[in-house]
Formats: structure tokens, sequence, C-alpha cells
């Protein structure tokens, strides 16, 4: 690291732990130190940190919150999947339907005395390593299709757009389409009017995006449709990148919010004022 990196991050540690010089944004967007902030602001301030971290809004969930359901969903749709790797990939004559299953799960509960909470490596061996958390319970659970359903609005249309689209090779040639003066037309334009989306929609291509089959599966989702009732695919693309993309993005903001709440402890602590 350069000398001049070395002393701008000095500088940047150096006010970060700085009391007097922590500052917070007011609503109308001007910043104020925090050590001036009144005892009512200041509980205001902490209040409003509280709200985004944990709020109880279904609509508007805190982020610590919207990121406690985020990794449920994760675990869900590995259990889902969990379930049909042993039906349809494990290709085991007496293991068809989750009716079969689930008896076979209760047999060997009592051969190897196990219970619900024990994992389903107890049962089950050999399995890739991602189900090795997932409890016997879980896996009832999916059975009897009472896993919770998947959650929409964990993934709005903006945090969809927000990861872009990379097209594959076929999915260009199905996306070329000619105006009636046979001029080629712009593809962003074809996948608006292809998935009927707003025309003002800001489309990015981007090479780590999704492929144009996995953006249109994901748009496609509607209300809260149960793991059972979704596609495969889908549900890899939710586990394996989408979900987990999204846990990362609310990290971030959990951290944040949490220093912020931190910082105004202390400086409450500072001017002898009790927060809660």
């Amino acid at each position: 690291m350069s000398d001049l990196a070395d002393t701008l991050v000095k500088a940047f540690n150096d006010k970060e732990q700085d009391i007097n010089r922590w500052m917070w944004k007011m609503s109308d967007g001007s910043e104020v130190r925090m050590m001036d902030l009144s005892p009512q602001q200041l509980q205001q301030a902490y209040k409003h940190v509280l709200d985004m971290l944990n709020n109880k809004d279904p609509y508007h969930p805190g982020v610590q919150r919207k990121q406690y359901q985020v990794r449920k969903m994760w675990d869900c749709a590995n259990v889902e999947l969990l379930l049909r790797h042993i039906l349809y990939d494990l290709n085991i004559d007496s293991l068809k339907t989750n009716k079969d299953l689930l008896d076979y799960i209760s047999s060997h509960k009592k051969v190897n005395n196990v219970s619900n909470s024990d994992t389903i490596d107890s049962i089950f061996t050999g399995l890739p390593s991602e189900y090795n958390n997932i409890t016997i319970d879980d896996l009832i659970s999916a059975c009897l299709d009472t896993l919770p359903a998947f959650n929409r609005k964990l993934i709005p249309d903006k945090f969809i757009l927000s990861l872009g689209i990379w097209l594959t090779e076929q999915e260009k040639k199905d996306l070329t389409d000619y105006d009636s003066n046979g001029r080629f037309r712009n593809r962003k334009d074809v996948i608006k009017e292809r998935l009927f989306l707003n025309p003002n929609v800001e489309i990015r291509f981007n090479s780590k995006g999704l492929s144009y089959n996995e953006f249109r599966s994901l748009l496609r989702i509607e209300g809260r449709p149960r793991f059972s009732m979704m596609p495969t695919d889908t549900i890899k693309l939710l586990r394996d990148k989408v979900l987990l993309i999204l846990d990362q993005d609310l990290e971030y903001h959990v951290q944040k919010w949490s220093a912020l709440k931190e910082k105004l402890e202390l400086v409450a602590s500072q001017k002898g004022i009790n927060v809660n």
C-alpha cells in the first residue's frame, strides 16, 4: 500500500473512532454531529435505527428481520431440493412417492433410534454436502408439503432488475427481431415487450447477471407459491444465486445500521442520556 493510501486509511480510521466527528443525517438531508443532537433528537435517531433493523411491519420489515426471512426461504428451498434429490436422483425403487419416503423415515427412526431433531445423515449417507444440516423434521415437512410458502416480496422487481441480464448464444438468436423496415431491434426493447415490462424500465446487460430464462422465471413467480409447485430450476436459481446475493446485500445494511446503533449508544452514554 502506498504512503498516500496509508495516510487516507489512517485518516478514515481516526474519523471513525473520534466520537466528536460522527455525523447523523437529518430527515431534510442535512448532517449534524451526533454530539450536537438534543436528547429528543438522539432518541428519535435511535428509534429510527431500531426500526431499520427490526421493524415488525410485514410490508416494511427491518433489514435483520428480512435477512432472517431470506435465510429461512433458503433453508426451505434446500429442503425441497433434497426431497426431489431422494425421490428422483437416487433411483431407490422403494422410494417413488412422498408416502414411500415417510414410511422409510418412520422405519429407520425406530431401527436407528433417532428423533426428528436429528440431521438427515442419520438415515441417508453419501448425500451432497449442502444437505448435511437438514433435520428429519425438515424433510418430513417437505413430504407433507407444509414448508412455509415462498415470499415473492423478498425479491421485488427492482432487485431482479438490479442483477442484470447476460444472454446465452441461443437466447441472442431467440431474441433477435426486426422492425417493419427490416432493421434490427434493440434486444432490451424485445425483452421488455416479451415480458410485458414497462417500456421505461432500465435493463442492464451484465456479464455476472441472469440469463434471459432465469430472469423470466423470477418475474413469473407470483404471490406466495408453495415450493412443491415451483420448477426445480427456479428453486435452484433461488438457492444457489438469488437468495445468496440478497443475503449479502442485506448483511451490508445490517452492518451499517448496527454500527450507527452502537455510535448513538456511545454518544448517549457520553452525554448521560438514556435511549431505549
